[in-house]
């Protein structure tokens, strides 16, 4: 046996058995305790991703799908696409791996350990065991098994041998042991509990409350807004072949605000559209285009973007805009539709937003 080894802490052999008699057996953590930790990790990954992503929805492995309260909806972006949401989700592997807890478990009073010798699981353990919860997930039956094994296991436990136990002061993964000490096992008041935790590890806890709580804070919003939609107005009569008769303009994205930061979403249904309407008095024979223009609301800044018009006598058309089509432009602009036939443009149709709030987060 080397100095970093422990001896064994069978926590499946009766107290009396495994532990030294009047010492009190292991507590393993209730249902209710693992499902309080599972919750608050959540709430981390929800305010993380926030922060990082805006309000679209992450999938978190460790912890969990990104919770969304606000009911976003859109297939989920993957963790790996953001350098902060992976900082996040390697920083609680390492601590499942090497200390037995998440943020979310330090709080609550729960570790996850070795049935054998009561110590953290490592790395490849904690891995792997998090995969097998896709057994758990099934039905939940996983899941809700806690509540009637007598050593609260979900199927995941049972196969990597892991219980959760009720502990404050989880006993140390081997390779931190003190050079030159023996980690035999530690005695009274409970044999698979450190008597002592390192010094670091109340402060530690408080950290991970205060970022719980953050985490449960940013989950929730405070204020928002939903798609935006425009209408232009004529700016004069148009007496043109192809006579422009109005348009709108059209963004899905949707804007939150949590704790005062505020965050847009982006992905599928974000882009910006545009859409002409116009009428035909008599067939055009010539070129049309299709115009929309942006500038500042002191007219700088002018951005113009072509489109030919389609064929087949249709007298409506959208066009998707690029992504970066008001960047820059500040919170008020003004927007401008117009038909060229054959380079002569026609009056515009405009609408003009001055100071708008909130609608910076279609930049």
């Amino acid at each position: 046996m080397t100095s970093a080894e422990s001896p064994p802490v069978d926590l499946n052999l009766p107290s009396d058995a495994a532990m030294p008699i009047g010492t009190p057996g292991p507590v393993f953590a209730s249902w209710s305790k693992r499902v309080a930790a599972a919750v608050l990790d959540g709430a981390i990954g929800a305010g993380s991703t926030f922060l990082a992503s805006g309000d679209q929805p992450v999938t978190v492995p460790f912890i969990g799908t990104a919770i969304q309260p606000t009911g976003v909806q859109g297939v989920p972006t993957s963790w790996t696409d953001n350098g902060w949401v992976i900082s996040a989700v390697l920083l609680v592997i390492v601590m499942q791996a090497y200390l037995g807890v998440t943020p979310g478990k330090m709080v609550m009073g729960i570790a996850v350990v070795h049935e054998r010798d009561a110590r953290p699981i490592g790395l490849v353990r904690t891995t792997v065991r998090w995969l097998l919860h896709i057994l758990d997930s099934i039905l939940l039956i996983g899941y809700l098994r806690p509540l009637w094994n007598a050593q609260r296991k979900t199927f995941a436990d049972s196969i990597m041998a892991t219980v959760v136990l009720d502990t404050r002061r989880p006993r140390r993964h081997h390779w931190f042991a003190p050079e030159g000490v023996t980690l035999a096992d530690p005695g009274p008041p409970r044999s698979w509990e450190a008597p002592l935790g390192p010094r670091w590890w109340s402060p530690v806890t408080a950290i991970a409350a205060v970022a719980c709580a953050a985490g449960v804070l940013f989950s929730f919003p405070s204020s928002g807004s939903g798609p935006l939609t425009i209408s232009c107005g004529m700016t004069a009569s148009d007496d043109a072949p192809v006579r422009l008769t109005g348009g709108t303009l059209s963004s899905g994205n949707t804007t939150t605000t949590r704790l005062g930061v505020t965050r847009h979403t982006s992905g599928p249904g974000s882009q910006i559209t545009t859409t002409w309407q116009w009428s035909a008095l008599q067939p055009a024979t010539g070129e049309v285009t299709l115009r929309a223009s942006f500038a500042r609301a002191d007219g700088t800044g002018a951005r113009h973007f072509d489109y030919p018009a389609p064929d087949g006598g249709t007298q409506a058309a959208t066009i998707s805009l690029p992504g970066d089509t008001l960047k820059g432009l500040g919170d008020s602009w003004t927007w401008t539709q117009t038909i060229l036939v054959d380079g002569v443009e026609s009056p515009g149709c405009t609408a003009s937003l001055r100071s708008a709030k909130g609608l910076y987060w279609i930049k």
